[in-house]
């Protein structure tokens, strides 16, 4: 089978994967939807049965009221990071009831170097984290070729460490950027998934202000929230309404336990610098991973390399005073 083929065939697999979400069939010639009701709800049965109580309005056929009317934001509309430092960017008011992360738009998570990659794919995957945890059904994951080359693959045990059901993902690796757009545009239009995820390498003229608009008009009107990884992108306009640019930071050393096995390597850590931040303020500050409690923590105290010893003799005398050797022999 040729490339071509290849290709075409992932493709076709999507849109039938995306119209079985959805309920419909994957051809432009079908029959007429069926009524959204309680008794014909649209999309699988199995992610609509753990679906939460502000989702369920949606999946029987009646609007939900949007957020801001009719009451405070709840968490279809909010998704909190944990961490109180950060989620008070997002806040409302004098509150923090309602804080967190939008769901229902898109967010751009950039970093300027590729050499970044590594805190860039780690940052993106504890936000869908954060998400996968509030929202049920599937995760679309749409790469393009050249930054799978760049940041790798995924791994299952790493994607266990964040929280992340390997089964829950469904990954699309594309080799032109139109059909990346194309696919996140698509599963923007989805409510059946939990989360949309694109990953691009470089600053692309494709991903400009209008198709950003596209994309985050359809997460709006789904109330599926999209995450879009940029590697070694600038700052360029786009309809985001948040903008993260992230870079590494060092981690705490793991803590040695004598009698029980520990791990090799500190948490992840990053650099946050909220540079657009729509729905609250800009800020900057660095959190990292609990991987225990699967949330955004405040970075620990480094240990220091030389703690002493009892058994060494007293410091050297500060400076600035004089003391008489003894001479030798």
């Amino acid at each position: 089978m040729s490339a071509a083929s290849e290709h075409s065939t992932s493709l076709a697999e999507l849109r039938r994967r995306i119209a079985d979400l959805e309920g419909r069939l994957p051809f432009k010639a079908q029959f007429g939807p069926a009524p959204a009701t309680a008794a014909n709800p649209q999309g699988p049965d199995s992610f609509l049965k753990d679906r939460p109580p502000d989702g369920r309005a949606q999946a029987e056929g009646f609007e939900a009221e949007p957020p801001g009317k009719g009451g405070s934001d709840d968490l279809a509309a909010r998704c909190p990071l944990g961490l109180e430092t950060l989620d008070r960017l997002f806040q409302s008011g004098n509150s923090l009831s309602g804080s967190g992360l939008k769901v229902g738009a898109l967010h751009e998570v950039v970093s300027s170097e590729s050499r970044n990659a590594g805190a860039l794919s780690g940052f993106g995957l504890a936000l869908l984290a954060r998400l996968l945890a509030i929202r049920p059904g599937p995760v679309l994951v749409v790469q393009d070729i050249r930054a799978t080359q760049e940041s790798g693959q995924f791994h299952g045990a790493g994607l266990l460490d964040f929280g992340i059901d390997p089964a829950r993902l469904i990954v699309v690796r594309a080799r032109k950027l139109e059909d990346v757009l194309w696919c996140l545009e698509e599963g923007a239009s989805c409510s059946a998934l939990a989360a949309v995820a694109g990953e691009i390498q470089g600053g692309e003229r494709l991903v400009d202000l209008t198709a950003s608009r596209r994309i985050s008009l359809r997460a709006s009107r789904s109330t599926v929230p999209v995450i879009l990884l940029r590697h070694g992108a600038a700052q360029e306009p786009t309809a985001a309404v948040t903008r993260w640019q992230i870079s590494p930071a060092a981690s705490k050393a793991p803590e040695f336990l004598e009698k029980a096995p520990h791990a090799g390597l500190g948490a992840p850590a990053w650099h946050i610098d909220l540079t657009r931040n729509r729905e609250g303020r800009p800020g900057r500050l660095t959190v990292e991973w609990d991987h225990a409690r699967q949330t955004f923590a405040a970075p620990a105290h480094s240990l220091a390399l030389d703690r002493g010893s009892s058994l060494r003799p007293d410091p050297a005398p500060a400076a600035g005073q004089l003391h008489t050797l003894r001479p030798a022999g």
